[in-house]
C-alpha cells in the first residue's frame, strides 16, 4: 500500500475512534477522557492527515525512515491515548504509558523532521 494512502486511512480510523470516544462520553456524561480524545484528534487524525499530504506531495521513492516514522508515530499516539484515558479514569498504573507514548510521539516528530530536511 502506498504510504500516503496508509496515512490517510490511519487518520480516518483514528478520527472514528476519537468520535466514538466522544459519543461514549456524551452518552455517559463522563468527560474524564477528553484529553485522550484531544490526543486522538490532534496527534492522530490531524497529524496523520498532514503526514499523508506531505508524502503525497513529495515525489520519489519512500525510504525505510518514512516507514519507521509511520510506525513510531502510530504506536506513540495509541499508547499515549490509552495512558491518558487510563490515568484520567483514576488508574495510576497507566501513567507510564503516558510517558512512553509522549516519548514515542516526540521521536516521531524528530523522524519526520529528518525526513523533511534530508529528503525521503
Amino acid at each position: 500500500m502506498a504510504l500516503p494512502l496508509l496515512h490517510f486511512r490511519t487518520a480516518a480510523i483514528l478520527a472514528l475512534v476519537a468520535a466514538g470516544l466522544g459519543l461514549w462520553m456524551a452518552a455517559t456524561h463522563d468527560f474524564r477522557a477528553v484529553p485522550a480524545e484531544v490526543a486522538l484528534n490532534v496527534l492522530g487524525w490531524a497529524s496523520f492527515m498532514l503526514y499523508g499530504l506531505y508524502f503525497a506531495a513529495m515525489p520519489g521513492p519512500v525510504s525505510g525512515l518514512a516507514w519507521l516514522h509511520y510506525f513510531v508515530a502510530l504506536i506513540g499516539v495509541a499508547v499515549a491515548a490509552l495512558g491518558i484515558a487510563g490515568t484520567e479514569w483514576g488508574h495510576p498504573l497507566f501513567d507510564p504509558l503516558r510517558v512512553i507514548g509522549a516519548l514515542a510521539i516526540a521521536l516521531g516528530f524528530v523522524l519526520f523532521g529528518l525526513i523533511v530536511f534530508r529528503g525521503r
